[in-house]
């Protein structure tokens, strides 16, 4: 059989959806309070959306880094643009670019300033009211790590200060270009990345 471009096409068409059931297989059910692995990260299970399974990367992002260098908004954080470009190809790279499903975020401030408003994300940080609900699921950590809330805003004449978890796990403030917190990015995926198609 001569074998011209359409058929390495093909081939390649029915191995990458071989290969995609096979990687739906092994990772199996998510559980909330479970971990499990997604594109070479361990990620615990928070919640589950209609969308998909809320998670948070069970551990630390790489190095530790600012949240911006002037500006404790979420919206024009240089670290919500580089999480939903170069981390986010990680995933996307591997699972689909359907893989991670966008949400809303709400950057209500710890004093109840709606200044920010909300945003949508595909891999974003928990904000306060997520940290406090899922608490018991969340153990302490080694190091400081960030939230999206705002402590204040502008308007309470707060631009730079950012909410931040400590390593025995109480809320703190800092300020926003600080580079010695770590990131725990956070995200829905679809429920399509865990069903095969022998799935009733």
């Amino acid at each position: 059989m001569k074998k011209n471009l359409k058929y390495f096409e093909d081939e390649l068409s029915r191995l990458s959806k071989e290969f995609t059931e096979f990687k739906k297989k092994y990772i199996g059910k998510p559980e909330i309070g479970k971990a499990i692995e997604l594109s070479g990260m361990e990620w615990l299970i928070l919640d589950k959306t209609e969308k998909g399974y809320f998670a948070i990367l069970n551990g630390f992002d790489g190095k530790e880094r600012t949240f911006d260098s002037n500006s404790n908004n979420w919206i024009s954080s240089k670290l919500r643009n580089e999480l939903n470009t170069r981390f986010l190809k990680k995933i996307t790279d591997e699972l689909g670019e359907d893989a991670v499903i966008e949400f809303d975020r709400d950057l209500l401030s710890m004093d109840g300033q709606t200044e920010y408003g909300h945003c949508k994300d595909r891999i974003s940080l928990l904000t306060v009211d997520e940290y406090r609900k899922y608490r018991k699921l969340l153990p302490n950590m080694s190091k400081w790590w960030w939230l999206i809330t705002p402590w204040s805003t502008p308007v309470n004449d707060y631009s730079t200060t950012s909410t931040v978890v400590s390593p025995s796990g109480y809320f703190s403030r800092l300020n926003c270009s600080s580079n010695e917190l770590g990131v725990r990015p956070a995200c829905i995926f679809s429920s399509s990345i865990f069903e095969s198609g022998n799935d009733n």
